[in-house]
């Protein structure tokens, strides 16, 4: 092989290289989140997208064995709204015990309006997760409304109270994550 076919060589592998390098970083510029690797680098990946709540995220997403042990997005997705299921039966429960200690009209309506209404799209979620991931991804999403509209209704009542605040951030969050994951589902 002469000197000029060499060096055309080296130049198409240099350009390929370069090519693929700038490739990803493209994909990771532009969204491209869903790559699978290792449950830990799944976490990385959706928890990276929540912004300032990336912290919070990795602390709730890793403190979950099922979470940690999860192989794909499948597996993480569900594990994720089995999670948040439980979390907002929890905050719902909380919810009814505290409407019923102080006869607030604002806190029962979290607690029998918005607080069913989030465990039901979380529910419905996991029910379509391998039937229709994108039904999934969207009742992923929607379960935080709920949160939101209790936010609305303490405020409106002139409510403040910290522990409600606190539990329709972390639902709220939930929500978020698991519309992350599952909308990983959608693209493969």
């Amino acid at each position: 092989m002469n000197a000029s076919a060499l060096c055309s060589l080296m130049l198409t592998l240099c350009l390929i290289l370069i090519s693929y390098s700038l490739l990803l970083a493209n994909a990771k510029a532009n969204g491209d989140h869903c790559l699978l690797g290792n449950s830990q680098q799944m976490i990385d990946q959706i928890c990276n997208q929540t912004s300032q709540n990336e912290n919070e995220c990795l602390k709730i997403l890793k403190a979950d064995p099922k979470i940690v042990q999860a192989k794909d997005y499948f597996e993480i997705s569900k594990a994720i709204l089995k999670l948040a299921t439980k979390k907002a039966k929890e905050g719902q429960h909380f919810l009814k015990g505290l409407a019923h200690k102080t006869g607030s009209a604002a806190i029962a309506l979290c607690a029998n309006q918005w607080y069913p209404y989030t465990v039901g799209s979380f529910g419905s979620a996991l029910g379509e997760l391998k039937e229709s991931p994108d039904t999934a991804n969207y009742d992923a999403k929607v379960a935080g409304d709920g949160p939101v509209y209790c936010d609305e209704a303490i405020a409106k009542a002139h409510i403040v109270n910290p522990a409600i605040s606190a539990l329709n951030h972390k639902t709220s969050l939930l929500s978020f994550i698991a519309f992350l994951a599952t909308n990983c589902l959608s693209e493969e």
